[in-house]
């Protein structure tokens, strides 16, 4: 049986695409889509792209 994995994602901006040309090359790892299993993680980078770049809100 195949355990259940849940990723969250924190962002500044809504979508429903993920779009790589959207993404900071000035990243640990450079341009990606990064997740985490940490919800208050996410919501940490989400407010922090917020409050560094503006955006429409903060999303997880």
């Amino acid at each position: 049986m195949m355990k259940k994995l849940t990723l969250y994602h924190g962002s500044n901006q809504k979508f429903d695409v993920v779009d790589l040309s959207k993404s900071r090359d000035k990243r640990d790892f450079g341009r990606g889509f990064y997740m985490t299993t940490l919800q208050e993680q996410a919501e940490h980078w989400a407010e922090n792209m917020y409050i560094r770049y503006g955006g429409e809100g903060q999303y997880i």
